[in-house]
């Protein structure tokens, strides 16, 4: 009779399902980030997260760069740097919390550009970074979006730009050179170190973006 009682018993463990304490937490949303050393049209060059969706820890160093740009223009760059981190690594594994975040960050030690149209422009420090992060907000906590970006110094064909705060926009023979450049949307933010805009094409240098899709600061 022990016997019995005993695989009765036994059997029923094996039986029972089994339990874990932590448990995927379901979040209305997801962060997504991305960083880039330069991009013209529809090409990338050095990317965090190239997928954008979902936003993930990554990672890039590079010690040099020499890139033809649309055919008429060259780019050397020097120690870039891009990277991407979200807090929490995992959404699901813990509950919304303020402080959660999206976080992209390009940086790059200098940068020459020359062109025919244009001559040559020589960036020292070039870094733009963006953020998401939950907030309290309506209702509960929300995602904030900030951005900054800084560069040391510019000159244009051997002259140098005093001013570099803010977004400022220096004239070029061709195009336009626009730094500090910001994009806002409700559901996200791109920061740009700088832009040259011209009529046929536009080259983006030290670019950080986040977004969200839905509210990732809410279950």
């Amino acid at each position: 009779m022990l016997a019995a009682t005993v695989g009765l018993a036994a059997a029923a463990v094996i039986a029972a399902p089994a339990t874990s304490s932590a448990q995927d937490v379901s979040r209305a949303g997801l962060f997504l980030c991305q960083s880039s050393l330069l991009k013209v049209s529809s090409q990338s060059w050095t990317q965090a997260n190239p997928t954008l969706n979902p936003c993930a820890d990554d990672f890039r160093a590079v010690d040099r760069q020499d890139i033809t740009v649309a055919s008429i223009a060259r780019l050397q760059t020097s120690l870039i740097d891009v990277r991407t981190d979200q807090t929490p690594n995992v959404l699901t594994a813990s509950p919304p919390a303020a402080d959660d975040l999206a976080f992209a960050s390009a940086r790059v030690a200098s940068i020459r550009l020359t062109a025919t149209a244009i001559g040559t422009v020589e960036f020292g420090v070039v870094h733009a970074d963006a953020t998401a992060t939950c907030v309290p907000g309506d209702g509960g906590l929300v995602p904030a979006f900030t951005g900054r970006s800084t560069i040391t110094t510019l000159r244009v064909n051997g002259t140098p730009v005093v001013n570099l705060t803010g977004p400022v926009n220096v004239p070029l023979s061709f195009g336009t050179l626009r730094l500090n450049q910001t994009e806002t949307t409700s559901t996200g933010l791109v920061r740009r170190g700088a832009v040259w805009d011209t009529p046929l094409f536009d080259v983006i240098l030290a670019e950080a973006r986040v977004s969200v899709s839905g509210n990732p600061c809410r279950t």
